[in-house]
């Protein structure tokens, strides 16, 4: 999906027709520190065993200096940056579920569409986009699945690095919103006791959503531009700002914003954890 300039930034145009179509372009190729074309290849049965026993052997393999460890360790490595292990939808006569490489069944033949553009043995999400034919709803992967949603929703796009925001469109407004995954504590003295939710991040109130950036050291950190009719706010992993402004500015070493105004004088001030602006202007 290529960047465009949209009101002096250049941003990822997420939700347009041709941004849900190209979201997740990047997991038809090699996964590799270079921009590149090739097509990963679809594993066998023979592969997936291989993988999965390649795997379990990791540890050793970067502690061994003998040939065959060497070998192993390239073998591992090409599997994970040149092979598909997203699921694939089953299906009998009407409703169509989804499958693991593995050959574990994720979800049940229950659906009239189900969501597969992720990674179903590394990175396996929490939730996933499922649809009854009239909307999108999310579905937990747990066992017993669970619907989160009612399917309200024209469309619902997971965020595609974190895979902890979904973009949602609602079916009456046509308006996007976000809905972030929580984990509240259910015991304070066992912090790994936790059972994930979904919350509201921002109502539905955008035309459109749009990827955005701050270039800090480590590794980009991703925002998102919000746009109503001919006016713009930010959102990120913490909330949203009205969308209101005409532009902003961001800081990539403070993670900051100027979010602007053309009516006013003065900027407001923004930054990443509180992105709704603080209580003056710069």
């Amino acid at each position: 999906m290529k960047r465009i300039d949209s009101y002096g930034r250049m941003v990822y145009p997420i939700t347009s027709e041709t941004g849900q179509k190209d979201y997740y372009e990047h997991l038809n190729y090699w996964r590799v520190c270079y921009q590149n074309n090739n097509p990963l290849i679809i594993p066998s049965r023979e592969d997936v065993r291989e993988y999965l026993r390649l795997q379990e052997m990791e540890n050793k393999l970067y502690c061994g200096t003998d040939k065959e460890s060497r070998k192993m360790l390239h073998k591992l490595r090409v599997y994970n940056s040149q092979y598909d292990w997203r699921p694939r939808k089953s299906c009998d006569d009407i409703f169509v579920g989804l499958i693991s490489p593995t050959g574990e069944r994720l979800l049940p033949n229950s659906f009239a569409d189900v969501f597969t553009q992720f990674d179903a043995i590394n990175s396996k999400p929490i939730f996933v986009p499922v649809s009854n034919g009239e909307g999108w709803a999310l579905v937990s992967l747990s066992n017993p699945h669970i619907l989160m949603t009612d399917f309200q929703y024209n469309a619902i796009i997971p965020e595609r690095w974190e895979q902890h925001l979904f973009f949602v469109q609602d079916c009456e407004t046509m308006k996007w919103g976000a809905l972030k995954i929580t984990f509240p504590f259910l015991n304070k003295r066992h912090y790994n006791d936790c059972l994930p939710l979904l919350e509201t991040l921002m109502p539905p109130i955008a035309d459109e959503i749009c990827e955005d950036e701050l270039i800090t050291e480590d590794a980009p950190t991703t925002f998102f531009m919000t746009r109503r009719g001919d006016k713009i706010g930010i959102l990120t992993d913490f909330g949203y700002s009205d969308i209101i402004y005409d532009s902003y500015e961001a800081d990539n070493t403070k993670c900051t914003f100027r979010l602007i105004r053309n009516d006013r004088k003065r900027a407001r001030k923004a930054d990443y954890r509180h992105p709704d602006g603080k209580n003056h202007s710069i």
